[in-house]
């Protein structure tokens, strides 16, 4: 599949091709690695609410932490 970078005001872009179904409006992170460019998809931070953690850590089983140690 091919595509061509266009000139959008001061900036450039691309369109996208129907068949990628890419989501308008959603955010990607770009970076070049030589003459590749690469889009990753944004996604929340994880542990951003504390709420949803709460009482993981009590959940967390002595087999679970025996697992975490092995060494290799």
């Amino acid at each position: 599949m091919e595509t061509t970078i266009c000139k959008i005001g001061d900036s450039v872009g691309v369109i996208f091709p129907r068949a990628l179904q890419a989501e308008v409006g959603k955010k990607y992170k770009i970076s070049k690695v030589k003459d590749t460019f690469v889009l990753t998809p944004l996604r929340s931070d994880l542990f951003a609410v504390a709420a949803d953690w709460q009482g993981f850590r009590d959940a967390v089983t002595d087999e679970d932490r025996a697992w975490d140690e092995i060494e290799e």
